[in-house]
């Protein structure tokens, strides 16, 4: 990574400074005399050292893209009161639900405290790294939850309805493969599946998340946990308070229906 003799100048006077000339000492400046050099990275210098060392398209993240969303509602200690005096609902069945709706929580969540992050990484000086990758951590937390709780669901579900089929490429199968890309990142390095300059499995851009075979964009990573909170929401409800408007939030493709 070599810097440009432009790029060199004297600390004291600010003036440009030609080191081809530096055998052996460094040659004074041409102003001032001072041999103190400051070097200034190139902005596309710059942006390489982010892309190949710290994460993938790093250099054109430049806006937080990941639209707000309300605070989440404890949807948790409802499921558990509601459950507590319905009747009809077996133990095993109760279980995959109550890990469901958990990990909606969860996701929702992860997602609000990963926008933060993201915020803070935009409007944070370009050589602080940290909030990046608490952004980058907290969205893999979310897909994880998100598509875990899909999981949950799919099985508890009587006629094992499916998120998605195989090579649809929906936002289901798209979630699917950010999951399995973040869960198994030792096995894509060992297997040479990551861009060369990837840190991570998974990284952001201003649209959304990718991997090296899949993108979200974060209006459907969005879509996906309304359709997750309106699920809670229905199952946290008394089936005699329950008013639920089906085309309220439209599911993910594929997704399966809450059922009481």
């Amino acid at each position: 990574m070599s810097i440009s003799t432009s790029n060199i100048q004297c600390t004291d006077c600010g003036s440009s400074v030609d080191t081809s000339k530096d055998t052996p000492g460094r040659t004074p400046c041409p102003k001032c005399g001072s041999v103190k050099r400051t070097v200034t990275a190139a902005p596309q210098l710059f942006n390489n050292l982010l892309d190949d060392f710290v994460a993938h398209k790093l250099s054109l993240l430049t806006k937080c893209g990941a639209p707000e969303v309300a605070d989440e509602s404890n949807w948790l200690d409802a499921f558990i009161w509601t459950t507590v005096f319905k009747t009809g609902l077996d133990a095993k069945e109760r279980a995959y639900l109550f890990n469901f709706v958990r990990r909606a929580q969860g996701a929702w969540s992860a997602y609000r405290v990963a926008r933060t992050a993201l915020i803070e990484h935009i409007e944070t000086p370009r050589n602080v790294f940290s909030p990046y990758f608490k952004a980058l951590l907290n969205f893999e937390v979310c897909i994880s939850q998100c598509y875990q709780g899909y999981e949950l669901l799919m099985t508890a579900s009587p006629v094992k309805e499916k998120l998605y089929e195989p090579n649809d490429d929906s936002d289901g199968e798209r979630l699917q493969k950010l999951y399995i890309a973040s869960k198994h990142m030792d096995q894509r390095i060992a297997g040479g599946k990551l861009p060369t300059e990837a840190t991570a499995a998974i990284w952001i851009t201003n649209d959304g998340l990718e991997s090296s075979n899949a993108k979200l964009s974060f209006e459907e990573l969005v879509g996906m946990l309304l359709h997750v909170r309106r699920l809670s929401e229905t199952l946290s409800t008394p089936p005699k308070a329950a008013n639920v408007t089906p085309d309220a939030d439209a599911p993910p493709s594929g997704a399966p229906v809450a059922r009481q």
